[in-house]
């Protein structure tokens, strides 16, 4: 078996499996090593399994504080057995410093479809685990992953891992998980932002207790960390963010999800920074540098790649298309203002350039005869948001990226493009009372791959044979849309500017290119949002219903822990205008509802003038299913496309691909706050999908437990 790894690869330990023995040994031989003396606090992980490889990773440090700095020898042994009576890989490798004492093991010249044993050993202690290789790409079986995203450490516990757990348990043997997607947000670059109070009646903040009865915190970044606009701090050097990564990853739901799975993962932006682009944040919600952009990207890229498992450099993806992923490589970088974009909408300053071209994590694998597994990077290449930050920092705007005018939008993005490349010089809306300088129309149009990515997503794309393409894509695709929000506000909205929504220029030439190629069964996995949706995307959303094709589906998973979509959108209402707020929430409880009502399911599925007549209702005294049936009348449907809204859920994805459909489940667990158990937080909701094979329009659903606001 082939082995390339980090550290020393030239002394071997004898190769039957078994760990060193602490066995006192007879006289007059030196004593034994003493169990203790070495430590894997975040565990064992696996990622990126293909048909004959597969990245295994520990981190392995000395318990006594005073060798904390010295390397440690660890030895790898994998195995097809469980208690390792046939080892096919026994190697020593070494944890250094250097890599904050992390290892990550290439093994190769594995079998396919393959449950393989791994552990590692440092002294007498001992860490294992459990992964699987990806079936070779000719056999025609069902393959079984889970997506995931967003989990901010002390917004709630990580029972969506464990009710992952107890859930696959109960599978049948053909249906039990293969592989776990993760879609970014596995850390959070901030520590006691103010966003992390929750909704709940009473509005206190959030107290968690862990397991064993401490509470749920983590300590002060070791740089002292930069003072984020939430009221926090956020990190600034390598090590804020390796100490980032050591305390989320020591959590034990985690914990034993990475020890079960192998997980290929992408980052979203909080490995970074908060709705960043290329090296650059927007803390300040304005234009321009607003922080240490450049050395922070370098030193998030640094720890990401030191923490999570992934196979870079040398990976091999659809026959004929170049692999352009490669991992991280240290560059000297300083903080320097951005230039103005080039004609790619890549901002060419120098520095720019180095951290963003530091590692490279686009990347494909293939699963068998039916899935191709297509991962992108919608943060590194990405342009600027299509409004600038500045220009909503005035009454007109909610947010600077949320709930924003269309017309805006669109115009913006396209830039030089807009109106058949006559771009108006400004763009009105408010019927025409509020008008803005178009500051984009000079500018190429929005990009969120980049050029070099978006060439290669269409050649994969295109060159796979697989039945099913999915792409693993970290921000929603489809577009949300809130209709007439206002009184006098003619122009529809966008939920978000951060997602697609706000490049639609690039998703109408992606979408379009699905369609004119003939590319068919491309199912999106996306998160980010902290929601649940599920939908058909298609080829351009501006043209007319009539004139709309349909192209692929859209399974959008809930955060982990992330505080709700709908508890952010609520928390921006109170004390605000109560005729905007009910659009939003309502209190139903003496309708035979719920406080907290989430109206924006309304809004989002049935139109404003739904959201508006249930309220109404409501507040006039009516039952909840009269309520209910007056604002279903008045349904406006403003995205027809959605076949499921969740907008206060979190939990997880789970996805069963054949040659003849996939069949998908989101599951809502219930509010992980309470101290984490082995049995989970419990199911809440169980969402289910059907999309049939060469038709995205087949899309079927059906919910199971307490269904979401207004399906009852």
């Amino acid at each position: 078996m082939g082995i390339p790894a980090c550290g020393d690869d030239n002394h071997t330990t004898p190769p039957d499996g078994t760990p060193p023995d602490s066995t006192p040994p007879p006289n007059g031989t030196p004593p034994v090593e003493t169990r203790g003396k070495y430590s894997f606090p975040q565990g064992v992980a696996s990622g990126d399994p293909r048909a004959a490889s597969v990245v295994l990773w520990t981190r392995a440090v000395a318990t006594d504080a005073a060798n904390a700095s010295d390397a440690v020898a660890v030895t790898v042994q994998v195995s097809t057995d469980q208690d390792f009576a046939t080892v096919v890989v026994n190697k020593v490798v070494s944890a250094t410093q250097d890599s904050d004492h992390t290892l990550r093991v290439l093994v190769t010249d594995l079998a396919a479809a393959t449950t393989y044993y791994y552990r590692f050993t440092a002294g007498v202690d001992t860490i294992a685990g459990r992964t699987r290789t990806a079936p070779a790409a000719t056999a025609d079986v069902q393959v079984n992953l889970a997506w995931m995203s967003c989990q901010d450490y002390t917004a709630g516990h990580y029972g969506a891992y464990r009710q992952l757990i107890v859930d696959d348990d109960a599978r049948a043997a053909a249906d039990k998980i293969h592989a776990v997607v993760h879609l970014g947000d596995m850390i959070y670059e901030t520590r006691n932002d103010a966003f992390q109070t929750p909704l709940d009646d009473s509005f206190e903040p959030l107290t968690l207790t862990n397991r064993d009865g401490t509470p749920r915190q983590f300590a002060p970044f070791p740089s002292g960390g930069g003072a984020s606009t939430g009221g926090g701090t956020f990190a600034r050097t390598v090590d804020d963010y390796r100490h980032l990564y050591k305390t989320f990853l020591a959590d034990p739901d985690i914990r034993a999800a990475r020890a079960l799975w192998p997980f290929i993962a992408i980052w979203d932006d909080h490995e970074f920074t908060d709705d960043c682009w290329q090296s650059q944040a927007n803390y300040t919600n304005a234009t321009g540098l607003d922080e240490g952009d450049q050395t922070r990207r370098i030193a998030a890229s640094q720890a990401w790649f030191e923490y999570i498992p992934a196979q870079l450099t040398g990976a091999v993806g659809v026959e004929g298309v170049d692999n352009e992923a490669h991992d991280f490589s240290p560059a000297t970088v300083v903080d320097a203002a951005f230039t103005a974009p080039n004609a790619d909408n890549f901002v060419p300053e120098p520095n720019n350039v180095a951290a963003v071209g530091a590692i490279s994590i686009y990347r494909s694998l293939r699963f068998g005869k039916h899935v191709e597994l297509v991962m992108t990077d919608l943060r590194s290449y990405r342009s600027d948001h299509a409004i600038p930050e500045d220009l909503t920092n005035n009454a007109v705007f909610f947010a600077p990226r949320a709930i924003l005018p269309l017309p805006l939008v669109n115009t913006l993005d396209a830039g030089v493009t807009a109106n058949n490349g006559n771009p108006p010089d400004f763009v009105s809306f408010l019927g025409g009372a509020v008008s803005f300088p178009n500051v984009r129309k000079a500018s190429p149009p929005g990009t969120m791959l980049g050029k070099q990515q978006k060439a290669w997503w269409k050649a994969t794309m295109k060159g796979s044979d697989a039945t099913w393409k999915l792409w693993g894509n970290e921000v929603t695709l489809m577009r949300l849309k809130i209709q007439q929000l206002g009184q006098t506000d003619v122009s529809d909205r966008v939920l978000t500017g951060d997602s697609w929504d706000g490049y639609a220029t690039e998703r109408n030439e992606l979408m379009t290119y699905l369609r004119t190629e003939a590319i068919k069964n491309v199912v999106i996995l996306s998160g980010d949002i902290h929601a649940a949706f599920a939908g058909t995307i298609m080829d351009n959303f501006d043209l007319a219903p009539a004139d709309q094709t349909a192209v692929a589906c859209e399974l959008v998973g809930p955060g982990v822990t992330s505080n709700s979509l709908f508890s952010f959108i609520e928390a921006s209402t109170r004390g605000g205008d109560p005729n905007l707020r009910a659009l939003i929430t309502v209190n139903a409880s003496a309708a035979g509802g719920v406080n907290f009502t989430e109206n924006v399911n309304m809004l989002l599925l049935h139109g404003t003038t739904a959201a508006g007549t249930f309220a109404g209702a409501i507040a006039q005294g009516a039952p909840l299913a009269t309520a209910l049936q007056a604002a279903l009348g008045a349904s406006t449907a403003p995205n027809p496309h959605v076949k499921y809204v969740d907008t206060n859920a979190q939990g997880y994805g789970y996805v069963k691909v054949t040659a003849d459909e996939v069949a998908a489940s989101i599951v809502t667990i219930n509010r992980p706050i309470a101290t984490p158990t082995d049995a989970g937080p419990g199911i809440k909701r169980a969402a289910s999908f059907t999309i049939p094979k060469d038709t995205p329009a087949g899309m079927t659903a059906t919910v199971t437990g307490t269904k979401p606001f207004p399906m009852t």
